[in-house]
């Protein structure tokens, strides 16, 4: 892990050994930051290495030198050190310059270990570069009013920056501090409940499908990043492989998550797609999430993804199993607030005809999820009696190899 020296900006590594207490930013990237390769340049150029460059050498670098120190990044970076420098704190960290980007090893050690480098600060500074100053007599709505605007709360990153940190300041972005007040504005931004904005060991009290939720409208720069930015968040890592494209990034993420989960507010979601496995396709299709509850575990079966699709044990509803063409409702370990009393959330699914599958030695039927973007409810007494079935429910691409393989069968014996 590198660190800035607050009072001379030079970058120091840690490593095997816990680094000093340090202060961390969050903020969002602008045209002119400073990279490491920029900053190492700067301030890690040794005294015998000056002695030995040639005149036309070190001509150069002064000019790349004061190229960098006049980038706006170079200014957001001295302020930052000048602001912790005066909370008490002699080292910082800086997501711009304190990651070798070039060397793929660094990068994906430090998006792995992102929260909890956020989580191990002593204080996170949250710099909002587009938000001005907010004088005391603004009005009572001042706060809500001047940060609702901000990019910092529709980046992706930014969430499990803000999640992770005991302790926050929020400056604006002449570096003035926020006043109070600020938590409970963000809380309305960001949708996201003060308890956990109060106390960050409370994150794991709410269900996968409200913290996916938190997400649903932020955006990242790399496609990819709207996935890797949320392992924090549910206390997973995964390799990071850019290039194979969000939702493949996306996929991998839930299929982790279920490892150490069984949290089935995971399946609790809606999208404007006619059929697609139990998987979302993104954080979007969690941005409806309303008050969901987890049930009392009576009845525990694993979940898993395999290579003929997602195995699970749900409760089927019995009077609806032979509706039009085949769908019927299954009923998730999930309860869901309507008209202010509690239900139980039921997905429907379609019954693949010819694709019945073994797992571990038991024959189970194959489905697919069908439209979407709706679900039903259930009152826990109508629930009563229904059948618990391992079921398959087969993901896009099990399904269009599915259908493949049984066109290519019939083309070749009928």
């Amino acid at each position: 892990m590198w660190l800035l020296e607050t009072s001379t900006i030079r970058l120091t590594e840690f490593l095997g050994t816990d680094p000093p207490s340090y202060a961390i930013l969050s903020h969002v990237w602008g045209n002119e930051e400073v990279s490491y390769q920029e900053l190492q340049l700067m301030t890690n150029v040794s005294y015998q290495e000056l002695q030995l460059m040639t005149d036309v050498t070190y001509q150069k670098i002064q000019l790349m030198t004061d190229a960098v120190r006049r980038k706006a990044g170079y200014k957001k970076i001295e302020k930052f050190c000048e602001v912790v420098r005066g909370y008490g704190f002699g080292y910082a960290w800086v997501d711009t310059c304190c990651i070798d980007k070039r060397s793929s090893a660094e990068l994906n050690e430090a998006i792995n270990s992102m929260y909890r480098w956020y989580r191990n600060a002593s204080m996170c500074i949250i710099h909002l570069a587009d938000v001005h100053r907010i004088t005391s007599n603004s009005g009572p709505n001042s706060t809500l009013e001047a940060l609702t605007t901000s990019r910092w709360f529709r980046r992706g990153w930014t969430l499990q920056e803000l999640l992770a940190c005991s302790q926050r300041q929020v400056f604006t972005s002449d570096w003035s501090a926020l006043g109070a007040g600020w938590v409970d504005a963000i809380s309305i931004i960001t949708n996201i409940s003060p308890i956990v904005l109060k106390d960050r060991d409370k994150l794991n009290s709410f269900c996968i499908a409200e913290r996916m939720s938190w997400a649903a409208h932020r955006q990242t720069t790399r496609p990819e990043d709207a996935a890797y930015s949320l392992m924090g968040l549910f206390n997973v890592s995964m390799p990071i492989l850019y290039g194979e494209g969000a939702q493949s990034a996306f996929r991998r993420l839930q299929v982790e998550i279920m490892k150490t989960s069984f949290d089935q507010t995971i399946f609790a979601w809606r999208g404007k797609y006619q059929t697609s496995g139990l998987l979302a396709k993104s954080p979007s299709d969690f941005a409806t999430t309303p008050k969901l509850g987890l049930q009392k575990p009576n009845m525990l079966a694993p979940f898993v993804m395999t290579n003929v699709g997602l195995s699970i044990t749900l409760s089927l509803l019995k009077s609806t199993k032979d509706h039009e063409h085949g769908t019927l409702q299954a009923a998730l370990q999930c309860d869901i607030m309507t008209n202010q009393a509690w239900e139980i959330l039921l997905i429907r699914l379609k019954k693949i005809e010819n694709a019945r599958c073994i797992v571990n030695g038991k024959y189970c039927q194959g489905y697919i999820r069908v439209d979407c973007d709706n679900w039903d409810t259930i009152s826990k007494r109508d629930l009563d009696g229904c059948v618990h079935e391992q079921i398959l429910v087969f993901e896009k691409e099990h399904f269009e190899l599915i259908e493949k393989s049984a066109k290519e069968d019939r083309d070749r014996w009928h």
